[in-house]
This record gives C-alpha cells, structure tokens and sequence, in this order.
C-alpha cells in the first residue's frame, strides 16, 4: 500500500470521506494494487461491524452487588494462603528435603577421616611416662589421676 493511502485509510473506511484530500483519490484511480487492497479491507469493515450488537447489552440487576460482595469476602491474600496451596505446598517439602539431602551429605563427605583421638578418650588423657598398673599404691594412682586431669585441662585440638 502506497503512502496516500495508508495515510488515510482509518478515516475512508470510518466513512469521514470530506477529510480526505484529493491526492487520495486520485492515486486510487492510478493505481489498481492499492483500490483492490482498500476494497478487501471494504469489505472486511462491512463483516465487523455486522457484528457488532445493534442495542446495549446491560447486566442483569443486582450484577455490580453481587461482585462487590465477592470481592468484600475474598479479602486481602495472606502469605499463608499462598503455602496452603496444594501445588505449591508439595514444591516447597520436595525442596526442602532436598536440601536437607544434600547438606546430610556434605557434612558426611567433609567429616575428617581420623577418628582415632576421638574414638577413645583415654588416649587422649593418657601420660605415656606413667604406666597405668592396676593394683598400684595409692600416691602413684594420685599422680595419674592428676596427669589425667591435666592432660584433659590442656588438651587442644
């Protein structure tokens, strides 16, 4: 579609025909392409506005009631709304046991591999230079009682 015509085609097909200048016209009688063209879209109109309902449609009475009262009782959304919602309630459980999945299994994985300090804690309080000896005399169990206790009070991993 040349220029003069796309320039006033809203107001040719609206019917406002005393607007359109006379260059309009004159390239229509030119030019065969674009008076095809204009009398599709004619034609096309005419079928619009045969459908277009001759009387207004009015709501039955009582319609602006009835949706005020809907939208009064819906009231305000609440953030608990949104997590009691089946859809999105089942979306959050699978999340949240897959984190707790995966952080079980990055604490499992990145667990220091040598237990042997704290797998027994007698041989972290043990004093190598006192022999524990069962049946030993009473001022040799003090001091391995305290030797215990110091090793255990200055114990640092």
């Amino acid at each position: 579609m040349h220029q003069p015509i796309r320039e006033n085609l809203e107001e040719f097909l609206a019917g406002a025909t005393q607007r359109i200048p006379q260059e309009f016209q004159a390239h229509l009688e030119a030019c065969e392409e674009c008076a095809s063209e204009l009398r599709l879209l004619q034609t096309q109109s005419k079928m619009l506005r045969s459908l277009q309902c001759d009387s207004g449609i009015e709501p039955r009475a009582g319609f602006y009631a009835r949706v005020m009262d809907r939208i009064e009782a819906r009231g305000p959304a609440s953030i608990w709304t949104l997590l009691l919602e089946p859809s999105f309630g089942r979306r959050l459980a699978l999340a949240s046991a897959t984190l707790v999945v995966l952080l079980g299994t990055y604490l499992v994985t990145t667990e220091s591999g040598d237990n042997s300090m704290a797998a027994n804690p007698v041989t972290v309080a043990y004093d190598s230079n006192t022999p524990l000896v069962a049946g030993a005399d009473t001022l040799q169990q003090q001091r391995q009682r305290d030797a215990v206790l110091v090793n255990l009070a200055s114990y640092h991993e």
